[in-house]
């Protein structure tokens, strides 16, 4: 039993190389302008799911440095994706909001990336596509809890 976990997690990690060096990300990405990253897709959807957070928020969100964060803002800022004001609980802070423009942008993207994965998945059956999606789900949310339990601990 413990051979055949050992065999299962070095083919998972197999697989998890294979994604992470973007054997399966790479049909995504070629629907990308050279404007757009995915960092950027990440952070509109979020400022847009909460309608206004403040950076740090996001770079807590996203589990990025915060100054990662400001400097994708000031370029989303000025390319009229995201808009500011100032958090009347905190002067010294601001509040993102996506605008009009930048919630167009965003569901165009993710227009184009569910075609994309849409494509990559048309050879699977409707459960298999159920099924990753969970599994992804589970993998995604104990990815974030791992990394706020490393934030709580961190000196």
């Amino acid at each position: 039993m413990a051979e055949e976990t050992g065999s299962a997690a070095t083919t998972l990690e197999r697989e998890w190389g294979r994604l992470r060096r973007g054997q399966l990300l790479s049909p995504l990405r070629q629907h990308l302008d050279s404007s757009e990253g995915p960092l950027q897709l990440e952070i509109l959807r979020e400022v847009a799911d909460a309608g206004e957070i403040r950076a740090s928020g996001l770079a807590d969100r996203l589990h990025v440095t915060k100054a990662s964060i400001s400097r994708y803002v000031a370029q989303m800022v000025a390319a009229g994706l995201l808009a500011t004001r100032p958090d009347p609980g905190d002067g010294r802070a601001a509040l993102l909001s996506a605008t009009a423009r930048g919630r167009r942008a965003l569901a165009r993207r993710e227009a184009r990336r569910s075609r994309a994965l849409a494509r990559l998945c048309e050879e699977w059956s409707a459960d298999d596509v159920t099924a990753l999606t969970r599994l992804l789900s589970r993998l995604n949310d104990g990815i974030d809890a791992s990394l706020r339990a490393e934030r709580r601990s961190a000196p």
